[in-house]
């Protein structure tokens, strides 16, 4: 199990490396850029200062899922930070919002590396690299010679990223008594962090109020795609599913949900251990409810607990 490895342990305690190659990488500058992500983006870039970043989405006029972003800002450029699957597709968008705006962006393929664990900053400070921000920032972004350093909150622990040249900095930290790190723990911990990922907890057939990514969408800002459907949800009532964090007396991966009738609730879209991720229609998104999940022919309890509405 995650919970007793050595990795898991050190990303919790100490230091642990982890590829991150399952994100993707876009930078645009421009004079125009700042306004033509502030009309496309959910997020209010306006209010994104030099050197940081925020949560955003890339959605459509119906507020269904384009990408899951993080915006960060820089060196009179923007990185948006991305699933690596859906990088040609904000591409394409990219072009098809362009409206002559003095502006150009061009997707990354850059190695990059995630160092977590309370000792990550000071570990890569001991191996001499420039790291912006503090431990209280959840974002930041500088540069460290050849080396782009983000700090980013969406990994589960306290995470800096490098994107660039990085493996003498890992063979660095490996060697400093860092612990190198699976996909598997990195998955466990943003399942128990509840950070849902796309592909697996929403898609592009989800809409923003369905995964709860409120954090990602500015309500006081003027018009981008999926405005509409988010604000409207936002002021009317609840969206007819919601993602919920689950408790599971067994790992039960993409099992079906249902109440103590047999009735269909939803399913479980990521499971590590006991900690769980579902999709459930809206009356069952209930604090302390108790669902049944089939899974290889028994039926695990499992209790849920429904995100907060509002999360910014």
């Amino acid at each position: 199990m995650p919970q007793a490895s050595a990795d898991y342990d050190a990303a919790r305690h100490g230091v642990a490396v982890f590829d991150g190659g399952d994100r993707g990488w876009i930078e645009m500058e421009g004079p125009d850029a700042a306004g033509f992500l502030q009309r496309l983006l959910s997020s209010d870039v306006n209010q994104l200062r030099d050197g940081g970043g925020q949560w955003s989405a890339l959605l459509d006029g119906k507020g269904h899922w384009i990408a899951d972003l993080l915006l960060f800002r820089f060196e009179g450029r923007f990185g948006l930070d991305l699933p690596a699957q859906r990088v040609e597709k904000v591409l394409q968008m990219l072009q098809l919002f362009h409206f002559g705006e003095k502006l150009a962006w061009q997707g990354g393929d850059a190695a990059r590396l995630l160092a977590l664990g309370p000792r990550a900053a000071p570990a890569l400070a001991d191996a001499g690299l420039a790291v912006p921000g503090t431990e209280q920032d959840e974002f930041a972004v500088g540069r460290s010679g050849e080396l782009l350093v983000l700090r980013r909150p969406d990994r589960g622990a306290a995470c800096v990223e490098l994107l660039g040249p990085v493996d003498a900095v890992k063979e660095r930290l490996l060697a400093g008594g860092a612990v190198a790190g699976s996909a598997r723990t990195l998955e466990a911990l943003r399942i128990e962090a509840f950070q849902p990922r796309f592909g697996a907890d929403f898609d592009e057939e989800s809409t923003l109020p369905e995964s709860g990514e409120w954090r990602r969408a500015s309500l006081t800002k003027g018009c981008y795609a999926g405005q509409e459907v988010v604000a409207r949800v936002n002021t009317y009532g609840e969206a007819p599913w919601q993602l919920c964090r689950l408790e599971l007396e067994a790992e039960a991966p993409g099992a079906e949900l249902a109440d103590e009738a047999g009735k269909a609730a939803g399913r479980v879209t990521s499971s590590s251990g006991r900690a769980g991720l579902g999709r459930l229609r809206r009356r069952y998104a209930l604090e302390g409810k108790r669902l049944w999940a089939a899974h290889a022919g028994a039926r695990v309890p499992v209790i849920v607990h429904p995100r907060p509405r509002r999360l910014g």
